[in-house]
This record gives C-alpha cells, sequence and structure tokens, in this order.
C-alpha cells in the first residue's frame, strides 16, 4: 500500500438514498435507485471495509487535509488511479 496522500483517484460508489418526507404511493417507492457518485481526490488510509479520501492536500509535508469522506468498500463499483 501506497503512503498516505500519493495516490489520486476516482471512485465510482453507490450512495444511499432517502426520499423527501411525507407519504408516497408505494407504486413510486418501489422506483427509487442509488444514485451514482463520482468522487475525486487521494487516498488517506484504505482497509478492508472502507476507503478514506480527501479531496484536498495543503502544506509542505501534506499533514493537512481537507474535504474528507469515507466510502464503505461494499458501496464501491469502480476504482480508477489517476
Amino acid at each position: 500500500m501506497k503512503k498516505p496522500l500519493e495516490e489520486k483517484v476516482e471512485i465510482e460508489w453507490l450512495d444511499a438514498y432517502e426520499m423527501e418526507s411525507g407519504w408516497h404511493e408505494l407504486e413510486e417507492a418501489e422506483k427509487i435507485t442509488c444514485p451514482t457518485v463520482f468522487s475525486l481526490g487521494y487516498v488517506v488510509k484504505e482497509t478492508k471495509d472502507s476507503i478514506i479520501l480527501s479531496a484536498d492536500k495543503f502544506g509542505k509535508e501534506d499533514l493537512d487535509v481537507g474535504r474528507v469522506q469515507i466510502i464503505p468498500k461494499p458501496w464501491v463499483k469502480k476504482i480508477k488511479i489517476l
């Protein structure tokens, strides 16, 4: 595994979705799907369960990161190394 912030990637993944609050016809509820999301960033840490991604890094030593997110591995469809 590479050092943190050394690898820049594009991750295609499925996100959870929730219909807006209120009453919905069953037929409409059955039609919802998980949205596909594309996230770009630097790999902070990867485990067997998840990937932590930072969209920004700052500083000479890459010690500060910004816009950090964690993506569960089962939600990941594809990882493309940039």
